[in-house]
């Protein structure tokens, strides 16, 4: 369904659908990078260690090697939000365009739901991935294990519900849309 700014669908809405695709699409270039120089570019200090592991990784020696795999295992999760953010871009667009219920947003909608729950789980692998790739740098009996849920990956997992629900009933408009059509 295509809709002109005259209707029901301000110009606002269409302005701000645009920016936020704009946008989304900006952070899903950036956020990658940002996790390449967190880990590659900056103080030793400064790296993010996942749950409780700050003990474990002080005064570790960040040699290249080590800060490549952390890089490579921050990198998992960042590329699936990237992906996410291409998804919400993608939609935006359609809804900058007017089609508030086409099959590219429908389409969107699952894509964007796939990429939440695939962040999700690697969010959840992430810090494990983490503790084992820098153990594997470190000699036998200074190596460790770590596995933890927070509660950012619980509100993500509620996230992920709405946006499939929102999906869902987004599928039900454009049916309903679509039958009212028919009827003119």
């Amino acid at each position: 369904m295509e809709l002109t700014p005259s209707l029901s669908v301000g110009t606002s809405l269409l302005r701000s659908a645009r920016r936020l695709s704009r946008f989304t699409l900006l952070l899903a270039g950036l956020i990658p990078l940002f996790v390449l120089a967190q880990y590659l570019l900056v103080d030793a200090a400064s790296i993010p260690a996942p749950f409780g592991m700050t003990a474990l990784l002080t005064g570790l020696d960040w040699t290249l090697e080590r800060r490549l795999l952390a890089a490579l295992v921050g990198l998992l999760p960042a590329a699936a939000i990237a992906y996410a953010l291409v998804a919400l871009s993608r939609i935006c667009h359609q809804y900058a365009e007017g089609r508030l219920f086409s099959d590219v947003v429908l389409g969107g909608y699952r894509r964007l739901g796939v990429a939440l729950v695939v962040t999700t789980v690697l969010s959840w692998l992430q810090p494990t991935l983490f503790g084992l790739a820098l153990a594997l740098t470190l000699p036998p009996g200074k190596r460790f294990l770590t596995v933890g849920i927070s509660s950012n990956d619980l509100l993500l997992i509620l996230l992920t519900a709405l946006v499939f629900l929102l999906g869902a009933v987004m599928q039900v408009a454009q049916r309903v849309q679509s039958e009212n059509a028919e009827i003119v």
